[in-house]
């Protein structure tokens, strides 16, 4: 009995060795892996249409990959600021971006940028999300803001919003928005 439990402790030792080794053999082939840009500064957001095509807001506008980010364009024809610090995309494939000079939609796959800043009292945008009913939330220095027409009109919401500098924002699986603000609140 006492060779037994000798035979069998060895056994163990050798399956935890076998199964921590292949633990981290399977670790290591999850990894990072640079692209080739782009090159207009800081990436702050970044957002997939259905396509794949991938869009990076940065300090240097909008730029484009169709090829997993091996190459990128810069796409910023009618954007009067190209401080982009958001980025989402509806269903329909339309483009918002969120500059530090209001909100920019492109109906063309980010070709074509148009202003839609109706009823943004503060236009210093950085966050940008859409609930699964297409309405858009904007996070700005100035509060929350809604648009249930697409971004053609926006409406504050910012009923017991304590710090109105939001930052980021999330939308969960039953509709609630949540808003990440500077310096909390």
């Amino acid at each position: 009995m006492k060779h037994f439990i000798r035979v069998f402790s060895t056994y163990a030792q050798l399956t935890l060795l076998i199964t921590l080794i292949a633990g981290r053999v399977m670790a290591q082939t999850d990894f990072w892996q640079q692209t080739n840009g782009p090159f207009g500064g800081s990436i702050t957001s970044l957002a997939i249409n259905t396509s794949g095509e991938i869009f990076a807001g940065t300090g240097g506008g909008v730029f484009r990959s169709t090829d997993n980010g091996d190459n990128w364009s810069p796409i910023n024809n009618g954007l009067t600021n190209t401080s982009v610090g958001a980025l989402a995309i509806n269903s329909s494939g339309e483009i918002f971006a969120g500059t530090n000079d209001g909100v920019f939609r492109s109906s063309d796959n980010g070709d074509n940028w148009s202003a839609i800043n109706t009823g943004l009292t503060s236009t210093f945008v950085e966050a940008l999300a859409i609930n699964s009913t297409g309405e858009i939330f904007v996070g700005t220095s100035g509060g929350v803001f809604r648009s249930s027409d697409n971004g053609d009109n926006w409406s504050a919401i910012n009923t017991g919003l304590t710090n109105t500098s939001v930052l980021a924002l999330a939308i969960n699986s039953s509709g609630e928005i949540f808003a990440g603000t500077f310096g909390g609140g």
